[in-house]
């Protein structure tokens, strides 16, 4: 391989790794300039309460995409999570917010056996898991919002820490920081990217393929429910119909967008962070500039066709 080639890989590499980085950069210099009232705690405040959940759900797609995989039940896990929880907080027990925690992640290590030992479609088994948790969801609660009392739960949520910064940051902080070292610091992100890259080779080098899979749809799960535990406690109350529907579109956005390939390999996780506020972004500065939403629409699916296009191209 000639040293030009080399170089120009090495390029299309870097440029991948901090392309939503810089894209998250110009957009918010573009605003700070163009968009009035844009420059205040109280715009960057809503930014991180608004994309928190999106980035949650990023953060577990991002692994099981760079497997080569996709979760489209992460929405309807978001829902049951939340629908359970308000259902024990309704009867005075807070500690059955536990439980639901316990349910969805089996349903992810189930939908990851599933994938792995049966050798089903992600996208077939997601999708059937998806009607399953939103019928739960939607059984436990009599097809009914489910509604409790807390107002000092919600309070602690809402009432920014120092007066500046709300808690939904540090959460998201916290879990960026989790999510980075285990992907780029321990070799449970090696081999989920040894898997993407190539599954058979993976194997062969003695990778328990399928404990990688299980985990990386358990992981999802997980952050799914701290999705919906935000969700639910935001507006002291539960959908089931509605909490978390279609989240998991935005959630697989943000980490192709952010440089994760879609047929799988390299996990980055600052990338779809970045995506994920990148696309939260694009929303809040048409409101602010009184443009249409289905124009936010439209630049988001530009945005995912580029992506996708320069991950087809890298590939070539």
């Amino acid at each position: 391989m000639s040293s030009i080639t080399k170089n120009f890989r090495f390029e299309i590499t870097i440029f991948r790794k901090y392309v939503s980085v810089l894209a998250l950069l110009a957009l918010i210099i573009f605003n700070c300039l163009f968009t009035q009232n844009f420059v205040s705690w109280v715009t960057f405040s809503n930014l991180f309460i608004q994309a928190s959940k999106v980035v949650l759900l990023g953060l577990g797609m991002t692994l099981i995409i760079a497997t080569g995989g996709i979760d489209i039940s992460v929405g309807s896990a978001m829902g049951l999570s939340a629908t359970i929880s308000a259902i024990f907080l309704v009867n005075g027990e807070p500690a059955g917010i536990l439980l639901s925690l316990i349910v969805v992640a089996a349903f992810g290590v189930l939908c990851g056996t599933l994938v792995s030992k049966f050798s089903i479609l992600p996208l077939i088994a997601t999708l059937a898991l998806r009607y399953i948790l939103r019928g739960l969801a939607q059984g436990l609660s009599g097809r009914g919002t489910v509604t409790y009392n807390s107002p000092a739960l919600t309070q602690f949520f809402i009432t920014p820490i120092a007066g500046h910064f709300p808690i939904h940051f540090f959460i998201l902080v916290i879990a960026v920081i989790i999510m980075y070292l285990v992907v780029n610091r321990m070799k449970f992100g090696f081999q989920v990217e040894a898997y993407g890259n190539n599954p058979i080779a993976a194997k062969i080098a003695g990778i328990n393929t399928t404990k990688i899979i299980i985990l990386c749809y358990a992981v999802s799960a997980i952050f799914a429910w701290v999705s919906g535990m935000l969700e639910m406690i935001m507006v002291s109350s539960a959908d089931p119909s509605t909490v978390g529907l279609d989240m998991e579109i935005d959630a697989i956005a943000a980490a192709v967008i952010g440089g994760t390939p879609i047929t799988g390999g390299y996990p980055n996780i600052i990338g779809t962070v970045c995506g994920a506020l990148l696309l939260q972004l694009i929303t809040m500065m048409c409101n602010m500039n009184n443009v249409p939403y289905s124009t936010a629409l439209m630049i988001k699916a530009g945005i995912i066709v580029f992506a996708l296009f320069f991950h087809g191209f890298r590939k070539k």
